[in-house]
């Protein structure tokens, strides 16, 4: 089966779209219960779906800005930072001589309380 053949009809697909027939190629493949010519063409477009599906989360992505609102209360947006990635940090100041203090060791950073969704609770 040749590539072009593969992604006939995917480009024109939702997001949705796509990831629910990837979801159903899925389910006839873990079936066993298709030919094996059959299997390997609905492996070769679950390929071509899960690479269009990252493309089109990651084009989403790019458009995705968050609103910030400035301790005097300006309104502002910058690019969505993605979950537990690190932010940008400023390059360090030069230490003022007349600002110096003696050092202290940080606080450490207490880590967020982790979420957990009430349909993961085992009772």
């Amino acid at each position: 089966m040749t590539k072009d053949r593969v992604e006939d009809g995917i480009t024109g697909l939702t997001y949705e779209a796509a990831l629910a027939e990837l979801d159903i190629l899925i389910t006839k493949l873990e079936g066993g219960s298709i030919a094996l010519e059959e299997a390997i063409g609905a492996y070769e477009r679950g390929v071509v779906l899960a690479q269009y599906c990252a493309e089109l989360l990651e084009r989403t992505e790019q458009r995705v800005n968050q609103l910030v609102v400035s301790a005097s209360g300006a309104m502002s947006e910058r690019p969505l930072e993605a979950f537990g990635a690190p932010s940008p940090e400023p390059a360090p100041a030069a230490p003022r001589p007349e600002l110096a203090r003696p050092s202290v060791a940080p606080t450490p950073a207490r880590s967020a309380a982790p979420r957990i969704d009430p349909d993961d609770v085992p009772f």
